[in-house]
């Protein structure tokens, strides 16, 4: 019989193995599907009916929305730096009929204006390289710091992340260091978080590798770097070097292994430490792949 360990590191390897293409067909809209990616990591975590909880840096607000129909007792509220994002996310919970229990407001994650103790709980989806992007790193760890004020303790942080030591396949790592490269959207690893969390005194209770399986061609690569080019500057005041700079750099690998387009996130479940359990910060976090 094969050890348990061999079996998963067998398992992943045929999921790695089977990273397709987002079709031409299913391209246009499929950040908002992202192969039910978010609906699956919504799934997962551990809100109850009667919840306040937050989702920090919501940008269209599509995680948020997942999360609320997931989970129909609970109240969300959104935030988002940028103005688009959030006028984006309220016309998206209007037309899902959630506008009652979602709300969005324009703030920024790292200077949040809620009281202390407001929610029980807090999510992020792949919103803490924007952070980084607006905020720097020191932006990344005070918003840590900003969650663990306004999540009551006992809550729950929940976020999903990609940092660079766990993505597996040349697609994966070529998109994490496309997007740090075009406007320092950068993803931290994995210590460097679990550090931020130590310090908002959040102890780690599970990490869950989540695959959507799915990387761009060469075309669609190019339309997305296109997009960031023309878009990034407008939404968040952030310059980029041009595409033809982008391309000269990393079009090679593109055309080669493809575009990552989330095929791989990390999943990191912590909880706020109740004062007086301070020890508990030491306990090391369950790791499931």
């Amino acid at each position: 019989m094969l050890a348990g360990g061999v079996v998963s590191d067998i398992l992943r390897g045929i999921e790695e193995m089977t990273e397709q293409h987002v079709s031409d067909g299913e391209y246009a809209g499929y950040f908002q599907k992202l192969s039910g990616l978010r609906r699956r990591i919504a799934d997962q975590l551990p809100l109850a009916s009667g919840m306040r909880v937050l989702d920090l840096g919501t940008g269209s607000g599509y995680f948020a929305l997942a999360v609320a129909e997931r989970h129909r007792g609970i109240h969300m509220v959104g935030i988002d730096v940028a103005e688009m994002g959030v006028t984006k996310a309220r016309e998206n919970a209007r037309r899902r009929g959630l506008a009652g229990r979602v709300k969005f407001v324009q703030m920024d994650a790292s200077r949040m204006a809620f009281g202390h103790g407001r929610f029980d709980a807090a999510v992020n989806f792949l919103g803490l390289e924007d952070i980084h992007m607006t905020r720097g790193r020191d932006g990344v760890e005070q918003t840590f710091l900003e969650v663990s004020r306004v999540v009551k303790p006992g809550g729950g942080f929940s976020f999903v992340a990609m940092p660079p030591e766990e993505m597996d396949t040349q697609a994966q790592r070529l998109e994490v260091a496309l997007y740090s490269y075009i406007c320092d959207a950068t993803w931290l690893s994995a210590d460097e978080y679990e550090q931020m969390l130590d310090k908002g005194k959040f102890l780690l209770v599970r990490k869950k590798e989540f695959f959507a399986g799915k990387k761009l061609t060469k075309e669609q690569a190019r339309e997305e770097i296109k997009f960031a080019c023309e878009n990034v500057p407008q939404t968040y005041g952030v310059q980029t070097p041009s595409f033809e700079n982008i391309w000269r750099k990393y079009g090679k690998g593109i055309e080669k292994h493809g575009l990552g387009h989330y095929s791989k996130v990390v999943l990191f479940y912590a909880r706020r430490v109740v004062a007086g359990h301070e020890p508990l910060l030491h306990l090391r976090a369950q790791s499931v792949s």
